[in-house]
């Protein structure tokens, strides 16, 4: 089902209602009034951590109840890279203007929508303070770049747990929050004390209640069916993933390969999969050795997109199970080095440029044919053909380099 595509004038119409939808709910939540937004520092009107945390914990717990029951791919889903000295500072930037201002960016043009004049001079003071940005960035262009930069991050990574663990833990934490909101909202709203409409409805109590029970629900039972690791991904993918492999479909030529060795334009990551021993007789430049027990643990998950893998074994048994664990995480670009590093030394060392190519499989037992009489590694001519040699054997190109993905735009709300 997941992930949905959209292209031209259709991603333009979803785009449209989509804003147009969030910035209704927005309006209709009472968000394009600073006075209320403004509220939230009093601890007197709590609706912008009520509003924000029950889209946080929604979006959340569908996200990752979807992923583990195989129906979203979390790999298609952009995490930003944490820049982790930028964002405190800029967090703290954000809700000093927010608290002075009453508005954050996004909330300042749901008001300017509706022609609140202090919204639209927030909207002419962010514009103007975009433009101070865009004039002196390069003064401080290496502190947003680089100070605290960790890539992308999830709290799931970071202690090393399943996702259903933080999922759960937030959930509770969320209800938490909504707790001590009523509470100080009843200590400092005189509304409360009043008895006024700011009290809550037994029905209204009752509802959330039950969407409190509900969350924790979903939540635990994301935690107990766990996210998808790659021995169920191969399960779910096996006859897609049997079919690419019987077509040929991720074999490359040796020239090929040899050409993008040669190629600045292209991040080429090469994986070596065999034993340490054969790996130090020969292995090609810059190849890694990895391990099919490494490929499992899930390597491949957080590999950027534009990346370019090309695995190889002696033959291509080894190098298609580790092809299999690679290529079921929807981000990664995986290959397979056709016919493996025994027809590349047919080819590059021992001059047989009519050597077979992808389209006809290895018939060896994944054994090194060829002998070394010390162990050369990298340091062989043939680690690293020269371009003029890769480029006298006729070959078809198969390698498709991907786009990276990034999120268009954001804000919060």
């Amino acid at each position: 089902m997941f992930p949905l595509h959209f292209a031209g004038i259709t991603a333009t119409i979803v785009t449209l209602l989509t804003g147009f939808g969030f910035g209704f709910v927005l309006e209709r939540a009472g968000f394009g009034n600073s006075r209320n937004l403004a509220a939230q520092f009093y601890l007197y009107d709590m609706r912008v951590l009520k509003v924000m945390f029950t889209a946080i914990v929604t979006a959340m717990v569908l996200l990752f109840a979807g992923s583990a029951i195989g129906v979203i791919d979390m790999t298609r889903i952009w995490v930003p890279p944490t820049y982790l000295g930028p964002a405190v500072l800029g967090g703290f930037l954000l809700g000093l203007g927010f608290i002075i201002g009453g508005y954050c960016p996004g909330t300042s043009v749901v008001s300017a929508s509706t022609l609140k004049i202090d919204g639209i001079l927030f909207v002419l003071g962010v514009t103007f303070g975009v433009f101070v940005f865009s004039q002196t960035v390069l003064y401080f262009s290496s502190f947003w770049t680089y100070a605290g930069a960790f890539g992308p991050l999830t709290l799931y990574d970071l202690v090393h747990v399943d996702a259903g663990f933080v999922v759960l833990a937030v959930v509770l934490m969320a209800i938490g929050a909504f707790a001590a909101a009523e509470w100080s909202e009843r200590v400092f709203d005189p509304e409360f004390t009043r008895g006024s409409t700011g009290r809550m409805t037994p029905p209204i109590r009752r509802l959330r209640y039950i969407a409190s029970a509900v969350a924790i629900l979903l939540a635990a039972c994301t935690l107990m069916i766990g996210q998808p690791d790659t021995k169920r991904l191969m399960v779910a993918q096996s006859l897609t993933l049997d079919e690419r492999l019987q077509t040929r479909e991720p074999f490359i030529d040796a020239a090929e390969l040899a050409g993008l060795m040669h190629n600045n334009q292209i991040e080429l990551v090469l994986l070596d999969i065999r034993s340490e021993a054969d790996y130090n007789q020969f292995h090609l430049l810059d190849a890694h050795r990895m391990s099919i027990e490494e490929l499992e643990g899930g390597w491949a998950k957080p590999i950027a997109p534009a990346k370019v893998i090309v695995l190889m074994s002696n033959d291509e048994d080894a190098a298609m199970q580790a092809w299999r664990r690679v290529a079921v995480y929807s981000n990664a670009n995986p290959y397979i080095l056709a016919g493996g590093i025994n027809r590349w030394l047919d080819v590059f060392m021992d001059g047989q440029m009519d050597a077979p190519g992808p389209l006809q499989s290895a018939d060896g037992d994944d054994r090194m044919r060829y002998k070394f009489s010390r162990a050369t590694g990298a340091r062989h001519p043939e680690s690293r053909p020269e371009a003029k040699v890769a480029s006298a054997r006729t070959f078809e190109s198969r390698v498709k380099v991907r786009k990276p993905i990034h999120a268009e735009g954001g804000g919060c709300g």
